[in-house]
């Protein structure tokens, strides 16, 4: 009975995981220094063959420099109507003057369409293809950065990813918007819902980017894409589609797993698209084409409340060749040379724990009446093994025999957390750099972020006070180093400008460095390192495989236990 009702725990645990993953992408908190300055109060820019343009001022964070900001540009016609489901449509020109001094509107979810008035929600809630563009010299040709943003292909929004950090470089930042959810990911692998549309949503933005970002001091021909957690997939996905022009960017950041992730590819897409037809009142769901007409037509309040439990993700077989075959066989034909960094957190995969930890509870209440095993069991079903060979592997690794069958959860909790690490996070971005290198084509860079500062994305939207253990060093806790979204103490900022000398040099040169040149950063040279720390300083290390025993291995790990509190 145990064993049928972990069975159905593993099942919501993984829709639970999605839900984290659009729990870490909140709304921002604090955007540090960016009130305009007094003397300067509007800038305009026009766009051939679009229209002009009107952005503001704003200032970095720690030495006050003037950046110009241009928010909520429209790069695409808006996904609706007849546009719902399909592929980007880049944007027809306007003939006012474009106020570009606020934030566009946000790919629609549904926690946001709940706090919309009536006169709200009687607007084209879908039409939420915008980017933003910062910089710093409008004449100048930087290199740009375009970031993707996570929310476990659920949530997001680039009104989250302020640049008073990141703009402390010479650099041009755009920040595009792509559609979320079942509005972006639904499909029938037909010509009416071919699949991956938010993909296409980047293309456009990556071909805006090509067409205008010169106007705005940045150079087409140094364009790195970097991106987080679901962020990392639509790079993955960008980087080894036969579909996406060579043009489009020529160096990758992805931070916190890769297309290679379990959750990285939705396996059933049909048989979702019928599940949520019906689950609107369609009447024939059978019918792909009728099935399309009726969903086309459903209010986006409606379709987004039938699939507050479904996840979303990239399809392999999408109508247009985006992703034809699976990862693996498109690394093998990638002959592309793009320079990759990529690593993950040391506790990456702690807010799965805390998933599966709240699953487990609501189902038996009672975490004495089940095994560590039985728990472990529960985390393992999201790997997707079905040949049993990681499970025997990680239960060796991480548990002695006697912690297996006991019930004593809080002496398994460093190997709950190494579990989890692996599962979701840690095997997935190793195979995607081990696999890089193979290639031989680029430099891979290779990281681990090991800081843990003041602040935490755990529990960001919820709250963590009933977890029986700390979030440690937590999924996207990285991103608050990059993006101006949390007050920082004297420490914090130090590990900050670290971060953003590493990101925006990588960007400039190809190749990570620090501000002083104390640690020289080498790409991977096997298929195990090296690789680097970033914590209060930065250091090198030769074996990643290390990291896989992260917490076990961590004398401090006491430190994640909540001793007040039963597990």
């Amino acid at each position: 009975m145990v064993f049928s009702l972990l069975k159905i725990v593993g099942r919501l645990a993984m829709r639970i995981v999605v839900f984290c993953l659009v729990a870490v992408v909140a709304v921002s908190t604090f955007h540090g220094s960016s009130s305009s300055p007094s003397t300067q109060k509007s800038i305009t820019v026009d766009l051939p063959g679009q229209g002009t343009i009107l952005g503001d001022y704003g200032t970095t964070s720690w030495t006050n420099q003037t950046f110009m900001r241009f928010l909520g540009i429209p790069y695409a016609e808006s996904p609706s109507r007849d546009l719902r489901f399909k592929h980007a449509v880049k944007k027809l020109p306007w003939r006012h003057i474009l106020d570009a001094t606020t934030h566009g509107r946000r790919c629609p979810v549904i926690t946001t369409i709940r706090e919309l008035s009536e006169t709200e929600l009687s607007q084209d809630l879908e039409d939420c293809l915008n980017l933003n563009v910062y910089t710093k010299n409008m004449t100048a040709q930087k290199p740009v950065m375009f970031y993707i943003y996570g929310g476990g292909f659920y949530n997001g929004s680039n009104i989250d990813h302020p640049p008073n950090y990141l703009l402390e470089k010479d650099i041009v930042l755009v920040v595009p918007n792509y559609r979320v959810g079942a509005l972006g990911w639904l499909t029938t692998r037909s010509e009416n819902m071919p699949g991956n549309a938010p993909i296409s949503d980047l293309y456009v933005a990556l071909q805006w980017v090509q067409d205008y970002v010169h106007l705005f001091g940045g150079d087409p021909k140094q364009v790195t894409i970097f991106g987080q957690s679901a962020g990392t997939t639509m790079s993955g996905s960008l980087l080894f589609s036969p579909r996406t022009p060579s043009a489009y960017f020529q160096r990758s950041i992805q931070q916190s797993g890769s297309i290679f992730s379990s959750w990285a590819i939705t396996r059933n897409p049909l048989e979702q698209a019928e599940r949520i037809c019906r689950a609107v009142g369609c009447k024939t769901c059978d019918n792909m084409d009728l099935l399309y007409v009726c969903l086309r037509n459903v209010a986006v309040p409606k379709i987004l409340e039938v699939t507050e439990e479904e996840s979303f993700a990239p399809i392999i077989g999408d109508f247009y060749g985006i992703l034809p075959r699976e990862p693996v066989e498109l690394i093998a034909e990638l002959n592309r040379s793009i320079p990759l960094m990529t690593g993950f957190t040391k506790h990456d995969g702690s807010f799965v724990l805390a998933s599966v930890y709240d699953g487990v509870k609501a189902a038996i209440g009672n975490f004495s009446y089940i095994t560590v095993r039985q728990f472990a069991n529960t985390i393992m079903n999201m790997a997707k093994d079905n040949t049993g060979l990681a499970n025997n592997l990680l239960y060796k690794m991480l548990f002695s025999n006697d912690l297996l069958y006991s019930t004593d959860h809080k002496k398994a909790l460093p190997a709950y957390f190494d579990l989890t690490n692996i599962v979701s996070m840690k095997s997935p971005v190793i195979t995607l750099a081990s696999r890089m290198f193979e290639k031989g084509l680029a430099p891979v860079y290779l990281y681990s972020f090991d800081y843990d500062g003041e602040n935490t994305r755990f529990g960001y939207e919820f709250g963590n006070d009933h977890y029986p253990f700390e979030g440690g060093v937590h999924h996207s806790n990285d991103n608050i180093y990059l993006f101006s979204t949390h007050k920082l103490n004297e420490a914090d900022t130090e590990v900050a400008k670290n971060m953003v000398q590493l990101w925006t040099s990588f960007a400039i040169s190809g190749k990570p460095s620090l501000r002083d040149d104390s640690v020289e950063i080498l790409p991977m040279s096997t298929e195990d390192g090296p690789y680097f720390h970033i914590n209060n300083g930065v250091t090198t290390d030769n074996d990643v495989l290390k990291e896989l025993t992260s917490t076990i291995d961590d004398p401090e790990n006491y430190k994640l236990n909540r001793p007040n509190i039963e597990f």
